[in-house]
């Protein structure tokens, strides 16, 4: 009898806990009073693969030799424009800013250097792919680079007149576009 008690009393109990869960479900508030920003830059690389003529296959490789040199060298360039040593130019390419003395500020040349050869293959093959003007891949790509540099880092930007350029220090926050950079530079003066 004891034991039938016992399983009574875990019935009932189970049964309490199945009705109150059939009651009314209460809300939870998973929202966010501002709308939630997310900030996203990608780039996309679109590769046709398929037989290659013997010149299209090595022009290839070496497609994928300058990528994976960059891919190498990519946190060395980073390390010189935290140190504010480099900065991007309107040619999308890396402008020494303050040159070291002895053995760094040549390493800094090398590295600034083959960066730019790579850099300039890349842009080259872009415009022969897409039939472009080169002016134009490198306006494109300095946007990017413009894009995708950090608050602080040095990009040169238009001036007021057509065909000038100037430096600045990329600011931090929302992203503002080269004549937003330059207005506020100027507002500085």
């Amino acid at each position: 009898m004891r034991g039938h008690s016992y399983i009574g009393k875990i019935g009932l109990l189970s049964a309490l806990v199945v009705c109150a869960s059939c009651g009314r479900p209460f809300d939870v508030n998973v929202g966010t009073d501002e709308p939630i920003q997310v900030d996203v830059s990608m780039d996309v690389h679109v590769y046709q693969h398929g037989k290659d003529s013997p010149e299209a296959k090595a022009k290839r490789e070496s497609y994928e030799t300058v990528m994976k040199r960059r891919r190498n060298r990519m946190e060395e360039v980073q390390k010189l424009k935290n140190n504010r040593l480099v900065g991007e130019d309107h040619q999308a390419l890396l402008s020494i800013r303050n040159l070291p003395a002895g053995e760094y500020g040549i390493y800094v040349k090398k590295t600034v250097g083959e960066e730019n050869a790579d850099r300039s293959f890349l842009m080259k093959a872009e415009a022969e792919e897409k039939g472009s003007a080169i002016g134009d891949v490198k306006k494109s790509q300095w946007s990017h680079w413009q894009r995708k540099s950090f608050p602080g880092e040095w990009i040169q930007v238009e001036g007021n007149e057509p065909g000038t350029y100037h430096w600045v220090q990329k600011k931090g926050g929302k992203k503002k576009s080269a004549k937003e950079e330059v207005r506020d530079d100027k507002k500085k003066k």
